[in-house]
Order: structure tokens, then C-alpha cells, then sequence
């Protein structure tokens, strides 16, 4: 056991026995199924399923409840960065570099469904035992942390006890049951705590009991660097633009793979780069209404996504629109323009 697991294993043993504060925490979940998103993508066209940070899904009619199970077909970890700074030793870098992840987990205890960084945090979608779903997050501050939002993930977030509202105090190693969160009636669970000086990590399941918030946290290790690769890339931005987060979605892999990359200029002005890649989006629009590089382009009707089209399988659209001021029609073009989409959408070991 490392000193890094020694620590964590001490502070969760200590308070394993506290007391679950079920007033100050109720549920927040947001359901979803792969055959309803699905359905909403192919027929209307809508954006991702990735409501907040990873998106999830469920096969209809699979028995298992959707949000809280999940099959992956290939084992799936993000690339190293070997020479990046890790959270061990650089904690206040955590959250500040769209490119990088922090931390890594260990394999043996959880696989990857998907990862995310920027914006002042960083974030892993995750699964133990093969089939429940737990997400890590980790900031420099308490605020950080409490801003990610997980779809099928269940928050305490009465009005008087509001996310902003979160000190360190709040994160003391006591795992804390939420009311139940779905269908099957399993409560959602919070772990907080602090793993070092000037880093907060939280980690939430739904679950029959917290024993997946543990094995998750006795799973972090703040000793390695990996990047947060996605199956695209952005060669040209819009002048002062800078890429501010980016997300990847695998739980569906090798059937769908959903990417979320945001631009921001300023603190305001956001444009969201959206992929999306799903078998069933094979043969869909083809004539379009605007050229991008050369390649044929839609302005959907409401004036605020640009699609690039042509990518079999494949959704690639800009979000930049009100309430999105500042962005236009031709910054989203020139997004598009540079956007290069990974070879094999599906092999994440492939991606740069």
C-alpha cells in the first residue's frame, strides 16, 4: 500500500462511522437510456446526450437500470503524459489544463467510461465490478468540485444547502446517503474528502451501499499524468479563443462515441464543439446550405449551430449562438474548418 492509499484508507476508516445527513442532501438525478437518446438523435436531430459532463446509457430492455450499469465492451484508459506534473505535486494545476489529467486510477480496482478536464475541474466516469457506475471529481476548491454535474448522478441541492455552498469542512471523509435516485430505488451516494494539502475530491454512485465510493477513492492515484484525448482535434480557433474543457464519453464504446470540447473567449462568450459518432447516424443529411473548407456545411434553421456534414457516422456541429454572445456564424466556420476527426473513432489508443 503506497502512503498516498494509506492516507486516504485512514481518513475513510475514521469516518466511516458518521452520521449520514440525509436533511442537508437530497437526490439529483437526470435519467437517460441509449434507446431514448437515440431516437432523439436520429429523428430531431437534438444535441448530445452528454447533458452536463459524461453522458451515459442503457440498452433498452436490458433489465439492468439505466445510470447505474454499464458493459464496456474494451478496456479503456486514457494515454500517459509522462512528463506532466502530477496532483501530487502539483495540486493547483488540477482543472487548469483542458489536455491534461492529473491523477490516473488503478485498473485493477475501476475501468474508464470516460474522462473530462477544465474549467476547474477534473473528472472520470468510471466502473467497478464490471457493472456500476461511479464518477470522480477533483478541484482546487470546494466550488470547483460541487460545479460537475453528472448525468444519472444524484447531488444534495436544497436551496439552503446549495453547491456554493460547500466548504472544506464538507469534505471530511464521510460518505453520505442521498434520497433514492431512480426506478430501482437505490439511494445515490457522496464521498468528499480532501486526498492532499489544496485538493478536494469528491466521488458519487447510486448503489444499494457505499462500498463503490470507497473502492473508487482507495483507486486514486495522484502520482500520474494522462491526457484527455479525444477522437478530434481543433486546428484553428477564433482570434483571443482559447479551448477551455473537454469531455469524452465511452460508455457505449464501440458503438457510440460522444466528445463535448468548449471554446471560450473572455469569461462569457462560449462556443461548444459537439462529435458525435453513433451507427445509426449513417445516411443522414447530405445537401447542405453553406460550404465549410470546401465541404458542404448546414446552418440549422434557429441560426445557432453550423454542421459540417459528410462524416459517415458521424455528427460534427458548433453550438454558438445566444445565450453563447459574442461567437458568430463565421467563427463557427472556422472551427469546423480545422476540425480533424480521429481515423478510428472507436480506438481511443489511436487517438492524439
Amino acid at each position: 500500500m503506497t502512503e498516498l492509499d494509506q492516507r486516504i484508507s485512514d481518513t475513510l476508516r475514521n469516518r466511516a462511522e458518521g452520521a449520514v445527513d440525509t436533511d442537508r442532501l437530497t437526490v439529483r438525478a437526470i435519467t437517460g437510456g441509449r434507446a431514448l437518446r437515440r431516437r432523439r438523435r436520429v429523428g430531431a436531430g437534438v444535441a448530445l446526450g452528454l447533458v452536463a459532463v459524461l453522458g451515459l446509457g442503457v440498452p433498452a430492455g436490458s433489465g439492468r437500470l439505466p445510470w447505474t450499469s454499464a458493459e464496456p465492451s474494451a478496456v479503456v484508459v486514457p494515454p500517459r503524459a509522462p512528463t506532466a506534473a502530477t496532483a501530487a505535486e502539483r495540486p493547483d494545476l488540477v482543472g487548469t489544463d483542458p489536455g491534461l489529467l492529473h491523477f490516473g486510477i488503478d485498473p485493477a480496482r475501476a475501468g474508464y467510461l470516460g474522462w473530462e478536464a477544465g474549467q476547474g475541474v477534473e473528472s472520470a466516469r468510471l466502473v467497478v465490478d464490471g457493472h456500476r457506475q461511479v464518477v470522480i471529481d477533483l478541484g482546487r476548491t470546494p466550488a470547483d468540485v460541487e460545479q460537475a454535474l453528472h448525468e444519472g448522478m444524484s447531488y444534495g441541492s436544497r436551496p439552503d444547502t446549495d453547491s456554493e455552498l460547500m466548504t472544506a469542512a464538507d469534505f471530511d471523509g464521510t460518505s453520505r446517503k442521498v434520497a433514492p435516485a431512480g426506478p430501482g430505488g437505490d439511494p445515490g451516494w457522496i464521498l468528499r474528502w480532501q486526498p492532499v494539502a489544496g485538493l478536494y475530491a469528491r466521488v458519487t454512485t447510486v448503489a444499494p451501499d457505499d462500498r463503490d465510493l470507497r473502492t473508487v477513492a482507495g483507486a486514486l492515484r495522484l502520482d500520474e499524468a494522462y491526457r484527455c484525448a479525444a477522437p478530434l482535434r481543433l486546428t484553428a480557433l477564433p482570434p483571443d479563443a482559447r479551448l477551455a474543457r473537454c469531455a469524452v464519453n465511452l460508455v457505449d464504446l464501440p458503438d457510440s462515441v460522444d466528445v463535448l470540447l468548449t471554446v471560450l473567449r473572455g469569461e462569457d462568450q462560449r462556443l461548444d464543439v459537439r462529435l458525435e459518432y453513433h451507427r445509426e447516424l449513417a445516411g443522414r443529411r447530405a445537401e447542405g446550405n453553406r460550404t465549410i473548407g470546401g465541404r458542404a456545411g448546414y446552418l440549422h434553421p434557429n441560426g445557432d449551430e453550423l454542421e459540417l456534414l459528410g462524416l459517415p457516422g458521424v455528427k460534427l456541429a458548433v453550438r454558438f449562438g445566444p445565450p453563447r454572445q459574442g461567437f458568430t456564424e463565421a467563427d463557427a466556420a472556422t472551427v469546423l474548418g480545422g476540425a480533424v476527426p480521429a481515423d478510428d473513432l472507436t480506438r481511443p489508443a489511436t487517438w492524439r
